[in-house]
């Protein structure tokens, strides 16, 4: 980090204080080499011969820089005149061992000549390690090395994907420290090719991948890397392979930018394009497995197929082996969305992944390339090509955000002024377009995607000067619920139609174990692990608020079925707390769930047979939707992990998830003792009261005229939802007042992959009579919509 800011007289303990203040929390302390290593140093060898009675080791004389050592090594890699690293008679290693002067096969030995591995360097080693020719005789193996440092280990919130670097936590330290930023200038020595005659890119959808930039690398020499790269890459818990490997994984470390090396001479046509998988159904990455792919993926394709998985996974046809002689390195900016859907779908998780969802700086792709070709010429003795190969159609433009330093003083019960905020914004390189008595006009540096409004920038501000800083005032105590009659009176309707489907309402504590959302399988790094963690709980299982109702819910089922209640039909309406970075009050948002088992009617003669279902809870939540006002629809994606597959869905208010429901998994429930199938629920209130607010109830008189139904059945792929036809169906013609699905059928009379889809519609005109013909028509044209939107075939 000292490569980026002066970091003189700054304590490390000190350091990790203050930049948890400013919302980079510091989890440890660690050094890089531990202390007793400083006993370990460099020595010559100046004879070395058999040993008499062992024909696998070797008697060793070095000099220390004040007296010669007899050493017996077992090691073959060294020769006379050899540096290496000796550790004295008393030195302790990281592995516990403690040298002592002993005799191995009739020799004396006054110490060990040590590998990289026994001093905790990385992970293996296969001989001593040797040190640079002429190092100073004596020295401290860590000072030599400049291994001496101290490593400070972060937990970044999910909207600081710009401190997922060494520069973006040197920025950090630099604003928090009101010292300069710099980067160090990179000096590349270009060859006398060009890099666009030796190679092409190509962007077909600029919409995903906005920038991508290429260097080539040529004649390089694949080898171990330094020892100083190994122990940076392993402190950062990265394991060591190749130079030209761990100059990727090291410059990702450093700028924060992915980066993956092509084997150029493997790349066909010596071409990139990038576009969207397509047809393409599966793709070998490195690790050798044959993945399935989304069409919307965004993969990396040479002149005839695909080489890697776009901001994810390279793939196994062009990764760097031991015959690479020349590459091409991709420095690129995605658009974070794309990858998160495909990391998902595909189940595949990242470093690069990692830092792609969170957004990387459009503006700093050329020079983490160009930082990659440097130490590839430094460390591979690689010839680096003239020019870069940089696509950028559309150049990111920053938005301009307005912010009133009346308003910040406002809210953070300040009295700050003019030039007080116009310093923490230099300091965090925000740059200031414009200045009125108001306040300013502000553009975030790229890097910064969490920087949107004006609230963002006070946030800024609040981290620079210090949460301390801030005066403590009383909270106002105020009950929106009681305020709020609207959403009071809704609450009591939606309550009422639950339990006239026969549910009961739970109320359990606001305080949960947090394995009881692990144990619920949510992603690690969803909002569900957002804790709001008590000073003193009452026991471990309350010892944090909840982020959802289900544990509570799923506990309350697992009561009931122990005494034998099989038939189960809870609900709940209650907040959930999430922990907001930065902020001493959590969230706190109103949900709603429910859990299901059991039959689906009561225990009689009259009441037929069945267990309740996903479509049981499906058309409570559209009954609750409708009491509301509201439309809600229903997407065939699990976002919830601890439901099932194809027995899921997430559920949509004007394109906007607002809730899961589904078949607890298998898995999971077995964790709760559960044999029968559970069913449940979780939405956010919220946004259904907010839209259900501004709702118009209309009022339409009585039909005159008689209505006619129709019945369809078509052949489609079984992929296709059900829901995708029927809302495609009910936007066909206004005088198409009513479309439902009647039947589902797959089965082996069907061709494969196919199902059929049948669906009852009803026509009515409310001034006249509907003919035959007009009917016909509307029928004839909604069958070649679906034909050629759904390639469907009439039944």
């Amino acid at each position: 980090m000292s490569d980026f800011v002066d970091l003189s007289g700054i304590d490390p303990e000190e350091a990790a204080a203050r930049l948890t203040m400013a919302g980079l929390e510091v989890a440890a302390i660690s050094q890089l080499c531990p202390s007793a290593l400083d006993r370990v140093i460099s020595a010559k060898i100046t004879a070395l011969e058999s040993h008499p009675e062992a024909d696998k080791l070797s008697l060793c004389t070095v000099f220390d820089g004040k007296e010669e050592l007899a050493i017996v090594c077992g090691a073959s890699n060294m020769q006379s005149g050899d540096w290496v690293a000796l550790a004295p008679v008393g030195t302790r290693l990281p592995n516990g061992m403690t040298i002592k002067k002993s005799k191995i096969r009739g020799i004396a030995s006054s110490g060990m000549l040590c590998s990289a591995a026994e001093l905790g360097f990385e992970e293996e080693s296969a001989g001593i390690m040797i040190l640079p020719t002429g190092s100073p005789l004596g020295e401290p193996v860590v000072e030599l090395l400049k291994l001496q440092d101290t490593v400070l280990e972060l937990e970044i919130t999910p909207n600081r994907g710009d401190c997922l670097s060494v520069i973006g936590v040197a920025r950090e330290m630099a604003a928090i420290y009101k010292r300069p930023f710099k980067l160090p200038e990179i000096k590349l020595k270009p060859g006398p090719k060009v890099a666009a005659d030796l190679a092409e890119i190509r962007i077909s959808d600029p919409d995903l991948n906005p920038r991508y930039v290429g260097r080539v690398v040529e004649e390089l020499v694949l080898s171990e890397s330094p020892l100083w790269l190994k122990a940076r890459l392993q402190a950062a818990g990265v394991r060591s392979i190749s130079n030209v490997v761990d100059v990727t994984n090291y410059v990702m470390l450093e700028t924060g930018q992915p980066l993956h090396a092509f084997d150029l001479d493997l790349l066909r046509d010596r071409r990139i394009e990038v576009r969207r998988a397509g047809t393409e159904k599966s793709f070998v990455t490195l690790d050798g497995i044959e993945r399935s792919l989304d069409p919307e993926t965004l993969m990396i394709c040479d002149g005839q197929g695909s080489v890697a998985i776009a901001g994810i996974m390279g793939g196994l046809n062009s990764e760097i082996n031991s015959q690479t002689r020349n590459v091409l390195i991709e420095s690129a900016f995605f658009q974070p969305a794309s990858i998160r859907r495909s990391a998902r779908i595909l189940n595949l998780g990242t470093e690069a992944s990692y830092r792609f969802e969170r957004g990387v700086d459009s503006q700093a792709t050329a020079r983490a390339a160009d930082r990659a070709a440097e130490l590839l010429q430094n460390l591979a003795q690689g010839r680096v090509a003239k020019g870069a190969l940089d696509v950028y159609p559309e150049p990111r433009v920053m938005p301009e955000i307005f912010i009133r330093p009346s308003q910040a003083n406002k809210l953070l019960g300040l009295e700050l002024d003019f030039a007080a905020v116009k310093d923490i914004f230099e300091r965090l390189q925000i740059e200031i377009v414009k200045e009125t008595s108001d306040g300013f006009t502000v553009i975030p540096p790229a890097y910064r995607f969490d920087l949107e409004r004006e609230v963002d920038l006070i946030e800024e501000i609040v981290r620079l000067y210090g949460y301390d800083q801030v005066p403590v005032t009383a909270a106002r105590i105020s009950d929106p619920e009681v305020m709020d009659q609207p959403d009071v009176a809704c609450l009591r309707q939606l309550r009422k139609t639950i339990m006239a489907y026969g549910y009961q309402e739970a109320v359990n504590y606001s305080f949960i174990d947090p394995e009881a959302v692990s144990s619920l399988q949510f992603d690690r790094e969803s909002r569900f692990y957002d804790f709001v963690c008590l000073r003193n709980p009452i026991s471990s299982e309350m010892a944090v608020m909840r982020t959802s109702l289900l544990p509570g819910l799923l506990t309350n089922l697992k009561d009931n079925l122990r005494v034998n209640v099989k038939d189960v039909r809870l609900f709940e309406v209650g907040r959930n707390f999430y922990g907001l970075a930065g902020q001493k009050l959590p969230s706190e948002e109103l949900f709603l769930a429910g859990v299901a088992c059991g039959r689906r009617y009561c225990d009689h003669f009259s009441a037929p047979d069945g267990a309740v279902d996903f479509f049981d809870l499906k058309g409570l939540l559209e009954e609750l939707a409708a009491n509301l006002q509201l439309e809600l629809n229903f997407v065939a994606e699990n976002y919830y992990k601890c439901l099932t597959p194809g027995r899921a869905a997430a559920i949509m208010l004007d394109n906007q998830v607002v809730g899961c429901v589904g078949q607890l998994h298998h898995e999971v429930a077995e964790t709760y003792g559960f044999d029968n199938e559970v069913l449940l629920f979780e939405i956010a209130l919220a946004p259904l009261l907010t839209v259900s607010a501004a709702a118009v109830i209309t009022y339409q008189g009585l039909a005159r005229y008689p209505a006619v139904y129709r019945d369809l059945a078509f052949l489609v792929e079984a992929s296709i939802p059900a829901a995708e036809m029927l809302a495609y169906i009910r936007k066909q013609h206004k005088l198409l007042i009513g479309a439902e699905v009647f039947d589902v059928f797959q089965g082996e009379v069907l061709p494969s992959g196919k199902k059929s889809l049948a669906f009852r519609l009803t026509f009515q005109d409310m001034n006249k009579t509907l003919t035959d013909k007009k009917v016909n028509a509307i029928i004839t044209r909604l069958i070649k919509g679906i034909e050629e939107s759904f390639h469907g075939e009439v039944r």
